[in-house]
């Protein structure tokens, strides 16, 4: 009879214990360190004001996301993207705030779900008749240039290596300027940082985008397996708020908004960002 009632006592205990327990794993972390890609407005680029700190559409969207769940942010300037990656795998910080799914990143990173937004990755050519397009088919045979820093997913690189002539640019403004002198027949790019950079240079109505994009992909928020606060509570509620805001329409609107602030921000200063 003592042997029952201490299992019970012992059973009981474990399952009062269990919810505080979880709690008390959850409120361990109460400040998520970020970072992402510092060169990539509208969604995340350096604070003219505090350049060690990262601003746009993505710091936005992930501030409202932790205000609601009572946990302060600081969202870090680590270098270029594949350096804000390593700062992540590593569990020096802990979230990426701009991160693409990759097999091989989901060996050290928890995706959370639904994205950010729509990655296209689009051709660019000159704002002039000639250029017929109906798929991404049809670049072959054409010269094209992208960025030297893009991060291309694996499909859309081994569809490149196959059938594309593509050679490389330091930056989009050389990759653009190239296109309007002749030099490459279109630039592979993402949307939005086209029309962010391009709008800010005046180039929009000299270069159009061609439709379909040659590839898809969704932008994520994704939580380092190494990080301290990653855990079943943060996960979930990283992945409630998303939906929540996508279903209002709030990412889109964040993109929209930080379009205009890009534009707004003096050219000595957007110029500079690295």
């Amino acid at each position: 009879m003592r042997c029952a009632v201490s299992l019970t006592f012992a059973l009981t205990a474990l399952l009062l214990a269990t919810p505080f327990a979880a709690n008390a794993a959850a409120a361990k972390c109460d400040r998520l360190i970020a970072t992402g890609g510092a060169n990539n407005p509208p969604f995340l680029w350096r604070d003219p004001q505090n350049p060690k700190r990262l601003v746009g559409a993505n710091a936005d969207l992930l501030k409202q996301i932790t205000d609601s769940l009572g946990l302060k942010l600081e969202l870090l300037y680590t270098g270029n993207a594949e350096k804000a990656l390593e700062e992540v795998r590593s569990g020096r910080v802990d979230l990426l705030a701009d991160a693409v799914i990759d097999v091989q990143q989901l060996a050290y990173l928890d995706f959370i779900h639904p994205p950010i937004a729509e990655l296209q990755t689009s051709a660019w050519v000159r704002n002039e008749p000639g250029f017929l397009y109906s798929s991404r088919d049809e670049l072959a045979g054409h010269s094209g240039t992208y960025v030297a820093t893009t991060r291309f997913g694996s499909e859309l690189r081994t569809y490149a290596d196959k059938h594309l002539r593509l050679r490389t640019a330091p930056s989009l403004a050389e990759a653009v300027q190239g296109l309007l002198a002749g030099k490459s027949d279109y630039v592979l790019h993402e949307r939005y940082n086209v029309i962010a950079q391009a709008g800010r240079q005046g180039w929009l109505d000299k270069i159009q985008r061609l439709e379909p994009p040659v590839s898809r992909r969704g932008m994520h928020f994704a939580v380092a397996h190494d990080s301290a606060c990653n855990g079943p509570w943060l996960r979930g509620q990283l992945a409630i708020k998303m939906t929540e805001l996508r279903a209002a329409g709030v990412p889109q609107q964040l993109l929209v908004d930080n379009l205009e602030r890009w534009k707004q921000q003096p050219a000595s200063t957007s110029n500079s960002q690295r």
